[in-house]
């Protein structure tokens, strides 16, 4: 009998899905394109020689901001897994998943603030409060109007509100409905677009700020919605069409609506199309599966969190080596190819030590949650209990 729409069940939600190693190769692409850009734009002005050769490896990329198109690699992984990291039809599945998600996001997140507080603030003198630390341990600074200790953070309190979206739409039996999913989608990218028209008239409804949010969210939900069609178990028709609409949109429409408006290319809406491109790209036509891109995939969050820890204390101490010293004259791809090493360095061992404990522990403490609800005995009917306690 087929499924009503509306009650689409996920793709995999099983403890036991495989792991998808071509997602893994994108992650570790993504992560380091934000390298790439920060480094670059850090390092390639250590010296007038630097600088002078740095213009495909800095200048370039630059315009096209492929930090941008890392990042919103990212979003669309984002909504492709997390949707189907819940398991509906255990125990608690809401608590699961917080516990799951908070022991994936958190503990090495606790590990870069203070690291990031340290070389960003309080080893060059500058004032960061206790306040304003204490405010960064909790991932929610930008709602309290607080400073990040490092400038990458303001993508994961995004991803949390994404987790927090998956938890309405399972509570409304959304989130597996490609139709639902297509429609929110559409929303928000519709809303973005109105928002930013009225900013380029001059008569602003929301902040910039706030629209990008919209538009952020409205990416991971067409990964969620490319994910559902792909797999072939949800299909449906208009959801289908809505799929491949958007994603005119996001690749073709908005970069010339944008250009068209402000008379600039490229523009912010270029690094949003080409990351739809190369999500398209690695998840269809060339899905890469290597032992190296599988491992850059599981090092990738420790990637994206230490490397401008990493690169910052070296950028200082450089800095404080004469101008025409051989420190501070190298090709900019020197640079990049170091810093790249000690990253990842650091991100294995992050990766060894927190992560993947991290990790092992909010699989069982979720798994010990759902069971715990699973096995819960019904309460006796009585006359004082005529229904079946739920559980």
């Amino acid at each position: 009998m087929a499924v009503p729409e509306h009650t689409a069940e996920p793709v995999s939600a099983s403890a036991s899905a495989p792991r998808l190693r071509y997602i893994d190769a994108l992650r570790g692409i993504a992560a380091l394109l934000v390298l790439w850009l920060h480094v670059a734009n850090s390092y390639h002005a250590l010296s007038p020689q630097t600088a002078a050769e740095a213009h495909w490896l800095n200048d370039f990329i630059s315009q096209i901001d492929i930090g941008r198109i890392g990042v919103v690699v990212f979003f669309l992984i984002s909504g492709f897994v997390i949707p189907f990291s819940i398991r509906p039809h255990g125990g608690a599945p809401v608590a699961g998943f917080v516990i799951r998600r908070f022991f994936r996001i958190y503990p090495a997140y606790w590990l870069s603030v203070p690291l990031a507080a340290f070389v960003f603030f309080w080893w060059p003198g500058l004032p960061f409060s206790g306040g304003e630390f204490l405010v960064n341990l909790t991932l929610l600074q930008d709602l309290f109007g607080v400073r990040h200790a490092e400038g990458v953070y303001w993508t994961l309190l995004v991803e949390i509100a994404f987790y927090a979206l998956c938890i309405v739409l399972l509570l409304t039996r959304s989130l597996f409905s490609p139709r639902r999913i297509a429609a929110l989608c559409a929303a928000l990218a519709i809303l973005h677009t109105f928002v930013m028209f009225m900013q380029w008239l001059g008569r602003p409804v929301m902040s910039i700020t706030a629209s990008f949010w919209l538009l952020n969210l409205s990416v991971m939900l067409w990964g969620t919605l490319y994910r559902l069609r792909a797999s072939g178990e949800a299909r449906d028709r208009l959801a289908g069409i809505a799929l491949w609409t958007l994603s005119v949109f996001y690749i073709v429409v908005l970069p010339v609506a944008v250009t068209l408006a402000i008379q600039r290319m490229p523009n912010y809406a270029y690094p949003y199309a080409i990351a739809f491109v190369v999500f398209l790209i690695g998840t269809s036509v060339l899905r890469i599966e290597t032992r190296l891109t599988d491992w850059l995939g599981r090092i990738s969050y420790s990637v994206y969190l230490l490397h401008p820890i990493v690169f910052q204390p070296v950028l200082i101490w450089l800095m404080l080596q004469p101008v025409g010293s051989a420190w501070r004259t190298q090709h900019l791809s020197i640079y990049l190819a170091a810093i790249l090493v000690l990253t990842l360095l650091a991100a294995s061992l992050a990766f060894r030590f927190v992560e993947q404990p991290a990790i092992r522990l909010g699989h069982r403490l979720a798994a010990r949650r759902e069971g715990r609800v699973r096995t819960r005995p019904a309460a006796p009917v009585t006359a004082a209990s005529p229904e079946p306690a739920a559980s």
